[in-house]
């Protein structure tokens, strides 16, 4: 008996680029053999192959897509009896995250595409998933934050920076200071957030220190750890709330 290859389910990445298809062609009939679908079909593989995704011949076909655009359909309210019924929880949470916000949604797909073209090039970064919740722009833009953030060249001039102000290293959000509560074990210890998020960083624009704030292991790990990601006046916000 031959065993068949189940292809993994669609991607937050995946259908991102989609939703932003659909909305740009909402009236469209979306037929597989569509040049416009056809299009779409091959970004999305190549986000696909970025991502790691393997399955049958049929991962990501012209077919699927063509259905995954008429399941966006049953969520448009300009369609109410239009569009397929079937289709998974992630489809209606980007809808609701992103239909109205096209304009956002165009520029996070844009950057999805350009870091795929970067994937397979020999001096791309190593994207590498860890625990934390992926943003709302996707895995491949989750991955890139956070390797931004572990860029130590630049984290070492933010440092350096912040001692030459202040003295020494604290939280900016909770002012925790390694030093003074571990000693010289936690001498120069602090991890660095980048605020701005990825898909807001036009194409060649290089990260500076005003980007980047010096966090403690709590409140970096508070930020990203669910979705949306909170940016620094709610984490700030939090931390004045009474217990």
């Amino acid at each position: 008996m031959v065993e068949t290859t189940r292809n993994p389910n669609w991607t937050r990445d995946e259908l991102l680029v989609a939703l932003d298809y659909y909305l740009e062609n909402r009236d469209d009939y979306f037929s597989p053999t569509g040049k416009g679908v056809l299009e779409l079909t091959a970004r999305i593989g190549l986000v696909a192959k970025a991502l790691g995704l393997t399955g049958s011949d049929t991962l990501r076909n012209a077919a699927g897509v063509s259905m995954k655009l008429l399941n966006f359909r049953s969520h448009d309210p300009e369609f109410e009896t239009a569009g397929l019924t079937r289709g998974n929880k992630l489809e209606k949470v980007v809808w609701q995250e992103y239909a109205d916000r096209p304009a956002e949604l165009r520029k996070v797909v844009a950057t999805i595409l350009n870091t795929c073209a970067n994937c397979v090039t020999e001096d791309a970064p190593v994207l590498q998933d860890d625990d934390e919740p992926e943003a709302q722009e996707g895995r491949l833009l989750s991955r890139l934050h956070r390797y931004r953030e572990r860029d130590r060249s630049i984290t070492k001039r933010k440092k350096a920076s912040f001692i030459n102000k202040h003295g020494r290293l604290f939280c900016e959000a909770c002012y925790f200071d390694f030093t003074k509560v571990y000693g010289e074990r936690g001498d120069g210890f602090m991890e660095c957030h980048h605020t701005k998020p990825v898909s807001e960083i036009e194409k060649g624009q290089t990260t500076t220190l005003a980007d980047l704030v010096l966090l403690c292991a709590n409140c970096h790990r508070m930020v990203h750890s669910a979705r949306p990601w909170w940016s620094m006046d709610q984490l700030r916000a939090a931390l004045k709330k009474p217990t």
